[in-house]
């Protein structure tokens, strides 16, 4: 199984995403971008586009975060080396006018003094790194058990290599909620250790 890299963003994805992930407003979002966007740090906030243009210069771009400490810099590096880098995907929208969002300058977070604007430039950043990023590989183990007439179903997912979901943690996972299952062979008996019917109400 793959988990496919996100698109490239455009403005109505970043005000779903600042909502689900950081937890602000529509209007509070797009106040930090445009403030991003007049200090030179983001690309123009309000576009429709999701695809990248062939002349756009993604190596200079991540190889500028390479100076910058921490995860940034971390991830910027491994993307430039073991040929991890490549080509974002291109989404279905193009408004012709203004490249998806992201960033225009490396710069440490921890240097961005209003909050908002720290957080929306972390995503923005980490998002656009996850577009240049490998598709995340797993694998998936689906277990169906019979025990009498009655029959159980479980999915466990071995995760083999995580790449974009690096950069884009704690935000972005990959799970089946059922974590790893055991390999065993089709046909094969066993004796439960347990049975617990749980109840519940909303």
């Amino acid at each position: 199984k793959n988990k496919w890299r996100p698109i490239p963003l455009a403005t109505v994805e970043l005000q779903k995403r600042a909502s689900r992930y950081l937890r602000i407003g529509s209007e509070r979002l797009m106040t930090a971008a445009e403030e991003l966007y007049q200090q030179g740090l983001i690309s123009y906030p309000r576009t429709e586009t999701e695809i990248f243009r062939s002349e756009f210069q993604h190596i200079p771009l991540i190889r500028s975060f390479q100076a910058i400490d921490g995860e940034f810099g971390d991830y910027a590096s491994k993307l430039l080396s073991n040929n991890n880098f490549q080509n974002p995907r291109a989404g279905r929208n193009d408004d012709k006018a203004h490249p998806p969002i992201s960033p225009c300058k490396a710069v440490d977070p921890s240097t961005i003094g209003d909050p908002n604007q720290r957080n929306v430039y972390i995503l923005v950043v980490k998002h656009y790194l996850a577009c240049c990023s490998r598709d995340a590989i797993g694998k998936e183990t689906e277990l169906k058990v019979k025990m009498a007439s009655e029959e159980f179903a479980a999915k466990g997912l071995m995760i083999l290599e995580k790449n974009w979901l690096e950069i884009y943690s704690p935000w972005e996972r990959w799970s089946t909620g059922q974590g790893e299952l055991p390999n065993v062979q089709v046909g094969s008996r066993f004796t439960p250790t347990s049975l617990i019917m749980k109840d519940g109400t909303t």
